[in-house]
């Protein structure tokens, strides 16, 4: 069966891949790799912003090279420096709002990505982060920065033929669930309100110069700590009715991956595992079945 992955199930399948001797160095698959989403993929972003959602402290980064903190909500690399890794682009993905960003990290993707972020402006204004929106901007500026290193052919190029990875919307649903919006605005229709925001910012993307593009599902979220604790669960347990809510949300996205090919044309599709499928607007790539996932 054939759909969009979870960036966790993307990191499982990527890891499980044969590897390739670091003494055999090869051609990167893309001359770079753009990222935009939530926690799973922000790198230190947050670092720059007045926010509350943070990873500059202990014990985050203990298992990070030089075991110190650096804005990853985790214990040590995210997806995108093990992708960027494994494809043998380069050892990490830095932050665009790094100041200290060379020329070639320029020229080979950045991170655009910000913790506690969504496709919904509304789910970033609490936190103060950058939504989805906003990260599309920066990318708008990176762009320039882009053609001053490198001329307006080369960028079209890189651009082009590089790789843009979409990982977001948990936190706008989780937000849902404990706001007033629940009352004034059933699942369903959030559900439509977000998967136009997907639409308008992947053709915001495709109009910059993106072609290929990966947009990972979404997970169960109802088993996201947050919303079992919110839930008062003397047990502890997932909170059914959210994880029903994410799988049709899921089947959605892989509708909504047929829409739009009458104005966009068919995007040249790069799977890590070589599932060569051609969708409009989607990466896709094989699902194997995980635990707490339902392909």
């Amino acid at each position: 069966m054939v759909l969009m992955a979870h960036p966790a199930l993307l990191l499982v399948l990527l890891l499980s891949s044969p590897a390739i001797s670091s003494s055999k160095r090869i051609q990167p698959k893309f001359p770079a790799i753009f990222y935009f989403g939530d926690s799973v993929l922000d790198t230190g972003n947050n670092n720059r912003l007045p926010t509350v959602a943070l990873a500059n402290h202990v014990p985050y980064g203990r298992d990070f090279p030089g075991k110190k903190p650096t804005g990853r909500f985790s214990n040590g690399r995210l997806v995108p420096d093990l992708l960027n890794q494994r494809l043998q682009l380069k050892e990490f993905s830095p932050p665009y709002l790094d100041s200290k960003l060379s020329n070639n990290d320029i020229m080979t993707g950045v991170n655009f990505a910000s913790a506690g972020s969504g496709f919904d402006d509304k789910t970033s204004q609490l936190a103060n982060t950058l939504p989805m929106s906003k990260q599309v901007n920066l990318f708008r500026d990176y762009l320039i920065r882009l053609r001053n290193i490198v001329g307006d052919k080369n960028a079209s190029r890189i651009i082009a033929s590089s790789l843009i990875f979409v990982s977001s919307g948990t936190n706008d649903f989780s937000h849902y669930y404990r706001s007033s919006k629940k009352k004034k605005m059933d699942i369903g229709e959030y559900q439509d309100t977000v998967l136009q925001m997907v639409q308008a910012r992947v053709k915001e993307l495709y109009d910059l110069g993106g072609r290929q593009f990966s947009l990972a599902g979404l997970p169960p979220f109802g088993c996201t700590p947050i919303q079992i604790t919110l839930s008062r669960d003397p047990d502890r347990a997932c909170v059914d009715e959210q994880n029903w809510d994410a799988q049709d949300l899921q089947k959605q996205h892989e509708d909504v991956a047929g829409l739009g090919s009458e104005r966009l044309p068919c995007f040249a599709m790069h799977s890590l595992l070589s599932a060569k499928m051609c969708r409009p607007m989607y990466f896709t790539m094989l699902c194997t079945q995980q635990k707490g996932y339902t392909c």
